[in-house]
């Protein structure tokens, strides 16, 4: 293979660098032989000027390892011009923009390293990969630090905030995150999430950073909407639709396995009220209402419009919860704020499940109905969510939060980041 073939395969665009030869050992490494000369221009000590000044003094022998190639790790045994200069008595070393000053770690490999390390894999398989150690990849993530400080003085108009669970060196069991809705850009994740460290840490912005926001969108969490006011005088709180749903789902299920303990556990409906549970929760414009089939613990073809009523004429008050469910779900789909508000005054032979879930649902009523005239959800956040924790699981647990926030940072590319070169 010729010297210009090896230099592209190995990202070495240096002129004066020429590789000689090279060979595969016993060991599997490929090790290549080459050599670096050239005329310098100036001292690097002293800066005088070459004019028969500086002259070449022997050559030192140093290596450069490069990332696996075919699964098999590559050294550059480079042979260096060494240079004295007569002006200032010191002696230099011939330097390439193949690897920075006083390592041996090449600058291709370097970028390879930034560029994995916004995949969800483990430091060691990173390392692994690129044929270094994993303190080295610890050290290029740390390194990238200065790319992903905070802009005190800009906020987007709509916020996204949630929780996620991080580190155990986390302040709180659960850190506050939040993200710009319209970028879906993850701004920051922090070690806490009570209300007073989140002031505490959003007055570090311009107060026309914080007058910015207009919305903030949460699920019903209480803590979140006591921002708007004095952290965020401009904004309004917007209730993520999909909590909504979920609460409904959850009270209704509740109800249904209230009623399956009071039936006999070996009975039919005990049985067929337990196995389609998920029937249950279909919307009813969802339910197939022609198709006829045989269904377990139904001794009769029946459509699923057939099963689920009769798994609502079990009782009276699990059919009520059923209809109360999903006229709300239909309002909540449709974006009808007065027929929403209808519902709650035909609430008689609800299970007390329901009603609490609904008292909570009337607590929260001006939010909710901001979420009626704004279509936003925490759908991108609530994703990021499952990427973290793949983060989390792929890198089998971080102990240090500030390690573990910068790994997600820079996994979801937050800034533009800058090609970490140098030492």
């Amino acid at each position: 293979m010729s010297n210009d073939t090896t230099k592209m395969l190995l990202g070495i665009d240096d002129e004066h660098l020429i590789i000689e030869n090279g060979k595969i050992g016993d060991d599997g490494v490929i090790r290549l032989n080459g050599s670096l000369n050239y005329s310098p221009k100036a001292c690097h000590n002293c800066g005088v000027i070459n004019d028969h000044q500086i002259i070449g003094y022997g050559w030192r022998k140093t290596t450069i390892r490069f990332a696996k190639t075919l699964g098999s790790t590559v050294i550059l045994c480079l042979n260096r011009r060494n240079f004295h200069c007569k002006a200032c008595h010191t002696n230099f070393l011939a330097q390439t923009n193949a690897v920075p000053k006083h390592c041996t770690i090449s600058n291709t490999t370097r970028k390879q390293c930034l560029e994995k390390l916004t995949e969800p894999v483990s430091l060691k398989h990173i390392a692994d990969e690129l044929s270094t150690s994993d303190s080295f990849v610890g050290r290029q993530l740390l390194r990238a630090e200065r790319d992903f400080e905070t802009n005190w003085h800009y906020l987007p108009k709509v916020l996204l905030m949630d929780e996620v669970k991080s580190t155990k060196s986390a302040t709180d069991a659960m850190s506050f995150e939040f993200m710009d809705a319209e970028t879906h850009e993850l701004i920051d994740l922090l070690p806490f999430r009570t209300i007073y460290q989140l002031q505490k840490y959003f007055r570090h912005y311009d107060q026309a950073a914080r007058e910015n926001v207009k919305i903030i969108v949460t699920d019903m969490n209480y803590t979140y909407p006591k921002l708007v006011g004095q952290i965020f005088p401009n904004a309004i709180v917007v209730i993520d639709p999909f909590h909504l749903v979920n609460a409904l789902n959850r009270a209704f299920n509740k109800t249904r396995v209230r009623l399956m303990k009071t039936l006999a556990t070996s009975s039919r409906e005990y049985h067929a009220l337990k196995r389609y549970w998920k029937l249950l929760l279909t919307p009813e414009n969802h339910l197939n209402y022609e198709a006829f089939r045989k269904w377990t613990n139904f001794p009769y073809p029946a459509t699923a419009t057939d099963v689920v009523d009769a798994l609502l004429d079990i009782d009276p008050e699990l059919k009520q919860t059923y209809d109360v469910m999903n006229r709300l779900r239909e309002t909540i789909k449709n974006r009808d704020w007065s027929n929403y508000n209808q519902v709650f005054h035909h609430l008689e032979g609800c299970s007390e499940e329901m009603l609490a879930t609904l008292q909570t649902l009337a607590t929260h009523h001006d939010e909710i109905g901001n979420t009626f005239t704004h279509h936003y959800t925490n759908g991108p956040l609530e994703g990021s969510n499952n990427k973290i924790k793949v983060i989390k699981r792929t890198g089998f647990g971080y102990r240090n939060f500030f390690r573990f926030r910068l790994r997600v940072l820079f996994a979801f590319r937050v800034h533009t980041k800058r090609a970490l070169i140098t030492k």
